[in-house]
Formats: C-alpha cells, structure tokens, sequence
C-alpha cells in the first residue's frame, strides 16, 4: 500500500478513537466541558482532513493510468473519488457535508454549534470507518501496486 495512504489511515484511526472515547461522555457533561467540546471539533477537523489527503493522493496516483478531472475543491476530492471508486451517492453526499462542516470549523468557526459536533459524534463517526473501507477496496480495485511510488 501506498506509504502516504497508509500513514493518513493510521492518523485516521487514532483521530476517530479519541473521537469515539468523548462519544460515549453524556451530552450534558460534553456542553459543559470546554475541553471536550474543543478537543472534539479539533478531532474532527483532522479526521476530515485525513480524508480529504486520502483522497487527493489516491487521485494523484490514478493520474498515472487514466484520465482524473483535477479537483477544483475539497468537495470535488470526493466527488471524482467516487467516480474512481464507485460510492453510493448517499455515501458522497455524506463526505461532501463533511468537508463543509470541515470549513465551517475552519472558516467560521465562532458558528459551530457544540449541539451539532455532539450529534455528530453520537451519528456520524462510522463514516469515517466507512470511507477506511472504501479506500482499502478502492486501492485492491485500481491495481495500486503498478503505482508509481
């Protein structure tokens, strides 16, 4: 596997570890704790980020076979990803939220609701395991060892 890939899954993983330990504190201890409602959006910042590298490299090295749109945006990562390795739509459409939430967090972030991350925690984290998922089959599909390294 690619080593670059390999290490964002590794980065992944820890961040929707410490994602999920802060899922299972109580809702009205998580509104109350400034560290936990900090840590978390940081948390998912970096997952959402993870992603976003995953998918740009996994782009970058099908450039070498075929044909890639070059993304134009975070959003447009996922989408052509898509093409590359055949997502449901539902699925896209929930990767394409994430990275709008990811810019919110960034962007404008005295507008992030500490309600909304805690729904997320509680609903959304499986996505993450969800997309590990698709790149590991993403990557057995497109025959990633003829890669380029």
């Amino acid at each position: 596997m690619d080593e670059k890939i390999l290490e964002h899954l590794k980065l992944l993983t820890k961040y929707v570890n410490y994602l999920n330990k802060i899922a299972k504190v109580s809702k009205d201890d998580y509104l109350k704790d400034f560290i936990l409602k900090g840590s978390s959006e940081r948390y998912l910042q970096l997952a959402i980020e993870s992603c976003i590298n995953i998918g740009n490299r996994i782009i970058s090295l099908v450039q070498f076979k075929e044909p890639v749109s070059t993304p134009e945006t975070y959003a447009d990562i996922f989408i052509e990803l898509s093409r590359i390795c055949i997502m449901p739509r539902e699925f896209v459409n929930n990767l394409v939220k994430m990275v709008k939430f990811r810019n919110r967090l960034v962007h404008i972030y005295w507008e992030v609701d500490a309600q909304e991350v805690y729904n997320i925690l509680q609903n959304n984290l499986v996505d993450f395991d969800r997309f590990k998922e698709v790149v590991v089959d993403c990557l057995k599909k497109i025959n990633h060892s003829s890669f380029p390294e």
